[in-house]
Protein backbone atom coordinates (compact mmCIF):
# COMPACT_ATOMS: atom_id res chain seq x y z
CA UNK A 1 0.00 0.00 0.00
CA UNK A 2 1.47 3.57 -1.13
CA UNK A 3 2.51 5.74 2.12
CA UNK A 4 -0.39 8.31 0.99
CA UNK A 5 -2.70 5.71 1.91
CA UNK A 6 -1.50 4.13 5.06
CA UNK A 7 -4.79 2.90 7.31
CA UNK A 8 -3.15 5.17 10.53
CA UNK A 9 -3.05 8.14 8.46
CA UNK A 10 -6.42 7.99 7.30
CA UNK A 11 -7.95 6.99 10.33
CA UNK A 12 -5.98 10.35 12.03
CA UNK A 13 -7.23 12.84 9.91
CA UNK A 14 -10.81 11.24 10.00
CA UNK A 15 -10.86 10.17 6.24
CA UNK A 16 -11.12 6.40 6.67
CA UNK A 17 -13.99 4.76 9.17
CA UNK A 18 -12.71 1.58 10.77
CA UNK A 19 -14.41 -1.29 8.80
CA UNK A 20 -18.24 -1.19 8.75
CA UNK A 21 -19.77 -4.82 9.21
CA UNK A 22 -23.71 -4.13 8.12
CA UNK A 23 -25.12 -7.75 8.43
CA UNK A 24 -25.95 -9.49 5.22
CA UNK A 25 -28.88 -10.85 3.63
CA UNK A 26 -29.77 -13.10 1.31
CA UNK A 27 -31.58 -11.88 -2.45
CA UNK A 28 -35.10 -10.97 -0.97
CA UNK A 29 -38.57 -13.07 -2.13
CA UNK A 30 -40.97 -11.55 -4.14
CA UNK A 31 -42.89 -11.07 -0.98
CA UNK A 32 -40.34 -8.43 0.21
CA UNK A 33 -40.06 -6.31 -2.85
CA UNK A 34 -41.54 -3.23 -2.41
CA UNK A 35 -44.85 -3.05 -4.71
CA UNK A 36 -43.93 -0.92 -7.98
CA UNK A 37 -40.25 -0.74 -7.29
CA UNK A 38 -39.13 -0.31 -10.66
CA UNK A 39 -35.17 -0.85 -9.69
CA UNK A 40 -33.38 -4.54 -10.12
CA UNK A 41 -30.93 -4.12 -6.79
CA UNK A 42 -32.05 -2.40 -4.09
CA UNK A 43 -30.70 -1.76 -0.35
CA UNK A 44 -31.41 -0.41 2.96
CA UNK A 45 -29.07 -0.63 6.25
CA UNK A 46 -27.73 0.92 9.18
CA UNK A 47 -24.87 0.23 11.29
CA UNK A 48 -27.18 -1.92 13.21
CA UNK A 49 -28.88 -3.91 10.48
CA UNK A 50 -30.05 -4.92 7.17
CA UNK A 51 -33.54 -3.47 7.02
CA UNK A 52 -34.51 -4.48 2.68
CA UNK A 53 -32.02 -5.96 -0.07
CA UNK A 54 -33.35 -6.96 -3.00
CA UNK A 55 -30.69 -9.19 -4.87
CA UNK A 56 -28.27 -6.75 -3.13
CA UNK A 57 -25.37 -8.53 -3.36
CA UNK A 58 -24.60 -8.91 -7.03
CA UNK A 59 -21.90 -6.97 -8.29
CA UNK A 60 -23.08 -4.81 -11.13
CA UNK A 61 -22.60 -1.31 -12.97
CA UNK A 62 -22.73 1.67 -10.89
CA UNK A 63 -21.80 4.82 -13.73
CA UNK A 64 -21.07 7.72 -11.57
CA UNK A 65 -21.79 6.72 -7.98
CA UNK A 66 -18.12 5.71 -8.96
CA UNK A 67 -17.38 9.51 -8.24
CA UNK A 68 -17.66 9.24 -4.52
CA UNK A 69 -14.73 7.13 -4.43
CA UNK A 70 -12.60 9.23 -6.88
CA UNK A 71 -13.26 12.12 -4.60
CA UNK A 72 -12.54 9.58 -1.58
CA UNK A 73 -9.08 8.74 -3.33
CA UNK A 74 -8.35 12.58 -3.66
CA UNK A 75 -9.40 13.50 -0.38
CA UNK A 76 -7.41 10.66 1.48
CA UNK A 77 -4.29 11.15 -0.17
CA UNK A 78 -3.95 14.99 1.33
CA UNK A 79 -3.35 16.43 -1.84
CA UNK A 80 -3.20 20.13 -2.19
CA UNK A 81 -6.81 21.25 -2.33
CA UNK A 82 -5.88 25.27 -3.50
CA UNK A 83 -3.49 23.29 -6.56
CA UNK A 84 -4.36 24.41 -9.67
CA UNK A 85 -5.06 21.86 -12.27
CA UNK A 86 -5.31 22.62 -16.09
CA UNK A 87 -8.02 20.47 -18.33
CA UNK A 88 -5.84 18.85 -20.97
CA UNK A 89 -7.00 17.39 -23.81
CA UNK A 90 -6.64 13.85 -22.77
CA UNK A 91 -8.81 14.41 -20.07
CA UNK A 92 -11.35 15.08 -22.88
CA UNK A 93 -10.42 11.73 -24.26
CA UNK A 94 -10.32 10.01 -21.16
CA UNK A 95 -13.98 11.41 -20.63
CA UNK A 96 -15.16 10.21 -24.00
CA UNK A 97 -16.08 13.53 -25.15
CA UNK A 98 -19.35 13.69 -22.84
CA UNK A 99 -19.95 17.14 -22.19
CA UNK A 100 -18.16 19.30 -19.97
CA UNK A 101 -18.30 22.80 -18.19
CA UNK A 102 -14.74 22.60 -18.27
CA UNK A 103 -13.22 23.91 -21.56
CA UNK A 104 -9.35 22.42 -22.33
CA UNK A 105 -6.71 25.11 -21.32
CA UNK A 106 -8.74 26.38 -18.34
CA UNK A 107 -6.98 26.06 -14.45
CA UNK A 108 -9.07 24.89 -11.56
CA UNK A 109 -8.15 24.67 -8.16
CA UNK A 110 -8.26 20.83 -6.94
CA UNK A 111 -11.22 21.77 -4.54
CA UNK A 112 -13.50 23.00 -7.49
CA UNK A 113 -12.87 20.05 -9.16
CA UNK A 114 -14.10 17.92 -7.06
CA UNK A 115 -17.11 20.32 -6.42
CA UNK A 116 -17.91 19.73 -10.24
CA UNK A 117 -17.19 16.16 -9.96
CA UNK A 118 -19.82 15.66 -6.95
CA UNK A 119 -22.12 18.44 -7.69
CA UNK A 120 -22.77 18.21 -11.13
CA UNK A 121 -21.27 14.93 -12.05
CA UNK A 122 -18.67 16.23 -15.03
CA UNK A 123 -16.93 13.57 -16.45
CA UNK A 124 -13.93 15.55 -17.47
CA UNK A 125 -13.10 16.69 -13.79
CA UNK A 126 -12.81 12.96 -13.17
CA UNK A 127 -10.43 12.65 -15.70
CA UNK A 128 -8.47 15.52 -14.64
CA UNK A 129 -8.52 14.76 -11.28
CA UNK A 130 -6.95 11.10 -12.11
CA UNK A 131 -4.34 12.12 -14.33
CA UNK A 132 -3.13 14.61 -11.93
CA UNK A 133 -2.75 12.38 -9.05
CA UNK A 134 0.61 11.19 -8.19
CA UNK A 135 1.43 8.32 -10.29
CA UNK A 136 -1.48 9.25 -12.87
CA UNK A 137 -4.24 6.94 -13.71
CA UNK A 138 -2.52 3.58 -12.91
CA UNK A 139 -2.11 4.63 -9.23
CA UNK A 140 -5.54 6.26 -8.94
CA UNK A 141 -6.92 3.22 -9.67
CA UNK A 142 -4.25 0.89 -7.73
CA UNK A 143 -5.74 3.42 -4.93
CA UNK A 144 -9.46 2.61 -5.66
CA UNK A 145 -9.35 -0.72 -5.34
CA UNK A 146 -7.28 -0.12 -1.93
CA UNK A 147 -9.64 2.00 0.18
CA UNK A 148 -12.02 -0.81 -0.92
CA UNK A 149 -10.22 -3.56 -0.34
CA UNK A 150 -9.13 -2.08 3.33
CA UNK A 151 -13.51 -1.98 4.16
CA UNK A 152 -13.47 -5.54 2.84
CA UNK A 153 -15.73 -3.93 0.23
CA UNK A 154 -14.55 -6.76 -2.67
CA UNK A 155 -17.75 -6.53 -5.09
CA UNK A 156 -16.14 -3.01 -6.02
CA UNK A 157 -14.05 -2.60 -9.24
CA UNK A 158 -13.23 -0.06 -11.18
CA UNK A 159 -12.00 1.02 -15.04
CA UNK A 160 -12.12 4.74 -14.82
CA UNK A 161 -12.86 7.65 -12.35
CA UNK A 162 -16.17 8.58 -13.93
CA UNK A 163 -18.17 5.69 -14.06
CA UNK A 164 -18.29 5.73 -18.19
CA UNK A 165 -16.43 2.17 -17.97
CA UNK A 166 -18.67 -0.97 -17.85
CA UNK A 167 -15.79 -2.12 -15.72
CA UNK A 168 -16.96 0.03 -12.78
CA UNK A 169 -18.86 -2.28 -10.49
CA UNK A 170 -20.11 -2.87 -7.20
CA UNK A 171 -22.97 -4.72 -5.15
CA UNK A 172 -25.90 -2.38 -3.69
CA UNK A 173 -24.92 -4.00 -0.10
CA UNK A 174 -21.11 -2.43 -0.60
CA UNK A 175 -22.02 0.70 -1.96
CA UNK A 176 -24.82 0.69 1.17
CA UNK A 177 -21.65 0.11 3.52
CA UNK A 178 -19.65 2.78 1.47
CA UNK A 179 -22.17 5.83 1.74
CA UNK A 180 -22.46 5.16 5.39
CA UNK A 181 -18.76 6.01 5.66
CA UNK A 182 -18.99 8.80 3.69
CA UNK A 183 -21.62 10.22 6.03
CA UNK A 184 -19.69 10.60 8.81
CA UNK A 185 -17.26 13.00 7.06
CA UNK A 186 -17.92 16.49 6.93
CA UNK A 187 -17.25 17.02 3.53
CA UNK A 188 -19.01 14.55 1.98
CA UNK A 189 -22.52 15.90 3.74
CA UNK A 190 -21.51 19.43 2.80
CA UNK A 191 -20.59 18.55 -0.81
CA UNK A 192 -23.97 16.05 -1.35
CA UNK A 193 -26.04 19.03 0.20
CA UNK A 194 -24.36 22.02 -2.07
CA UNK A 195 -27.36 22.81 -5.02
CA UNK A 196 -25.02 24.53 -7.68
CA UNK A 197 -21.90 24.99 -9.09
CA UNK A 198 -20.53 27.35 -11.57
CA UNK A 199 -24.67 27.93 -12.06
CA UNK A 200 -25.11 24.01 -12.60
CA UNK A 201 -27.89 22.14 -10.26
CA UNK A 202 -26.88 19.40 -8.18
CA UNK A 203 -27.93 16.13 -10.43
CA UNK A 204 -29.32 14.71 -7.23
CA UNK A 205 -32.59 16.21 -7.15
CA UNK A 206 -32.82 15.17 -3.40
CA UNK A 207 -29.85 17.64 -2.59
CA UNK A 208 -32.67 20.53 -3.29
CA UNK A 209 -35.32 18.87 -0.71
CA UNK A 210 -34.94 19.82 2.29
CA UNK A 211 -37.28 17.72 3.48
CA UNK A 212 -34.70 14.95 3.12
CA UNK A 213 -31.76 14.64 5.85
CA UNK A 214 -28.97 13.81 3.13
CA UNK A 215 -25.91 13.11 5.00
CA UNK A 216 -24.15 11.45 1.23
CA UNK A 217 -25.19 10.59 -1.92
CA UNK A 218 -24.49 10.39 -6.49
CA UNK A 219 -26.64 9.54 -8.80
CA UNK A 220 -25.14 7.51 -11.90
CA UNK A 221 -26.62 6.85 -15.41
CA UNK A 222 -25.60 4.85 -18.42
CA UNK A 223 -27.56 2.68 -20.56
CA UNK A 224 -26.07 -0.45 -19.11
CA UNK A 225 -26.65 0.38 -15.39
CA UNK A 226 -30.01 2.09 -15.89
CA UNK A 227 -30.29 5.04 -13.65
CA UNK A 228 -28.83 4.64 -10.12
CA UNK A 229 -28.56 6.47 -6.90
CA UNK A 230 -26.92 6.05 -3.94
CA UNK A 231 -27.66 8.35 -0.55
CA UNK A 232 -27.26 8.15 3.33
CA UNK A 233 -29.96 9.73 5.44
CA UNK A 234 -30.35 10.90 8.40
CA UNK A 235 -33.55 9.07 10.82
CA UNK A 236 -33.80 10.20 13.98
CA UNK A 237 -30.64 9.32 15.67
CA UNK A 238 -29.33 6.78 12.67
CA UNK A 239 -27.71 6.84 9.48
CA UNK A 240 -29.10 4.72 7.20
CA UNK A 241 -27.83 3.83 3.61
CA UNK A 242 -30.43 3.54 0.83
CA UNK A 243 -29.70 2.22 -2.77
CA UNK A 244 -31.30 1.79 -5.62
CA UNK A 245 -29.61 0.05 -8.97
CA UNK A 246 -30.89 -0.15 -12.53
CA UNK A 247 -33.72 1.47 -12.40
CA UNK A 248 -36.26 2.04 -15.23
CA UNK A 249 -36.17 5.90 -16.05
CA UNK A 250 -35.06 9.21 -13.96
CA UNK A 251 -38.26 9.60 -12.00
CA UNK A 252 -38.69 5.53 -11.33
CA UNK A 253 -35.70 6.07 -10.05
CA UNK A 254 -36.58 9.15 -7.71
CA UNK A 255 -40.01 6.97 -7.14
CA UNK A 256 -37.72 4.53 -5.87
CA UNK A 257 -35.67 5.91 -3.33
CA UNK A 258 -39.08 7.89 -2.02
CA UNK A 259 -40.43 4.46 -1.65
CA UNK A 260 -36.94 3.68 0.50
CA UNK A 261 -37.28 6.05 2.51
CA UNK A 262 -40.77 5.43 3.43
CA UNK A 263 -40.02 1.73 4.19
CA UNK A 264 -36.90 2.94 6.54
CA UNK A 265 -39.45 5.47 8.24
CA UNK A 266 -41.75 3.00 8.57
CA UNK A 267 -39.78 0.41 9.85
CA UNK A 268 -37.34 2.29 12.17
CA UNK A 269 -40.22 4.51 13.40
CA UNK A 270 -39.52 7.63 12.74
CA UNK A 271 -42.54 8.09 10.01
Amino acid sequence: MPSHLSRRRLLAGGLLAPTLCLPALAGATAADRLPGLSARHAYVGSLDDTLLAIDAERPVQIASISKLITAWVVLSAELPLGESIRIEQDDVVRSEYTRSSLEVGTRWRREQLLEWLVVTSDNRAAAALARSFPGGWEEFRYSMRALMTQMQLFSFDFGDAAGLSSTNRASARDLGVLLVTLAQIPYFQDLSRKTAVGGKLNVNRFAHDRSVALLAGKTGFTSAAGFCLAEAEQFGGRVVALVVLNAADREARARDMARLRSYARERLGTA
